[in-house]
């Protein structure tokens, strides 16, 4: 899908979070999935489905985000954390464009067409701001979307503040947006911190547009996998599963033969050639090519393209 040239926009993604949960001294955006750091996938994400500029905003994570993802992308600094509403202001700061996508650096697996169906919805609908909304088998802990008889969208309730009725509601905010840099921009200036911590929260803005009576439409997506976030390192598990899972399966489409998915694993940095055969208890990591008609393992581990381990020993036949 091409956007149209009116749908110019830079994207602003949120990075600055502490990841208490992680128990880890490495931010979990820089956390490798498949040899990809997290924050990649997304960023990647932006530039493919059109953003023409990409911002990060990050707290005392810089330089090391930096390093990682070097000076192709603008940064902006978030220190102290005060929020996602905070975030994104210090992000819409530097942006150039008359549009703005508001994405996550901890949610990795949003698809480029699904951004795209909802910016050409944004501007099919002539709305003010899109909301990304998904349906989930258990929407415990997340805001509902809330809409009338004819599927307006009429408002976010969070799960503390639902009713009996509203709780049952399964279509829930995934807190990715899209919308105009103007509107977006007066809302943040008119928002005040509402809790102890003096934090505020994007969804103010959707609050506060709704009640200007300006067009906040909600696109919806059923995949719930592409909305996953990582908070833990169960989550971080629970990613890297599905990730693999689509890439065996793009490799086997292509002609790979990979005997035991559950005993394989392979970076998506790797280089595989036609009609290759991965025996199990294989490791494929960094930047390794797999010439055509090669047998690889089993029970070897292969980093860049050099055997690490010649040939380990099979635990049942030691006994």
């Amino acid at each position: 899908m091409r956007l149209k040239s009116r749908s110019h926009f830079s994207s602003i993604i949120l990075a600055a979070g502490i990841s208490k949960r992680m128990y880890s001294k490495t931010p979990k955006i820089l956390y490798k999935i498949l040899g990809k750091p997290m924050i990649q996938f997304v960023t990647d994400t932006a530039k493919e489905c059109g953003s023409s500029e990409i911002i990060v905003v990050v707290g005392k994570n810089f330089k090391e985000v930096q390093t990682v993802l070097g000076n192709g992308i603008k940064y902006a600094i978030q220190d102290p954390p005060l929020g996602t509403g905070d975030a994104a202001k210090k992000g819409i700061a530097i942006a150039s464009n008359p549009h703005i996508l508001i994405l996550y650096g901890d949610v990795p697996l949003l698809k480029k067409d699904t951004i795209q169906m909802m910016i050409e919805n944004h501007f099919n609908k002539g709305a003010h701001l899109s909301v990304l909304t998904c349906r989930v088998n258990n929407p415990t802990g997340y805001g509902r979307i809330v809409r009338d008889e004819n599927r307006n969208f009429l408002k976010i309730v969070e799960h503390s503040d639902a009713t009996d009725e509203e709780l049952k509601i399964n279509e829930i905010n995934t807190g990715i947006y899209f919308g105009k840099r103007e509107e977006i921009v007066r809302v943040l200036e008119k928002i005040t911190p509402q809790n102890r911590q003096k934090e505020f929260y994007l969804t103010d803005i959707v609050h506060k547009l709704i009640s200007e009576r300006r067009k906040v439409i909600g696109f919806e997506i059923k995949n719930e996998e592409e909305i996953l976030g990582v908070n833990t390192k169960f989550d971080l598990t629970r990613i890297r599963e599905i990730l693999k899972r689509n890439w065996f399966e793009e490799l086997m489409k292509k002609g790979v033969y990979i005997e035991d998915p559950a005993t394989t694993t392979i970076d998506l940095t790797v280089k595989i050639g036609k009609f290759v055969q991965i025996r199990p208890f294989t490791l494929i990591e960094g930047n390794t090519t797999i010439n055509d008609n090669e047998i690889v393992g089993p029970f070897v581990w292969i980093k860049d393209g050099e055997k690490m381990v010649k040939g380990l020993k099979d635990p049942l036949k030691e006994k």
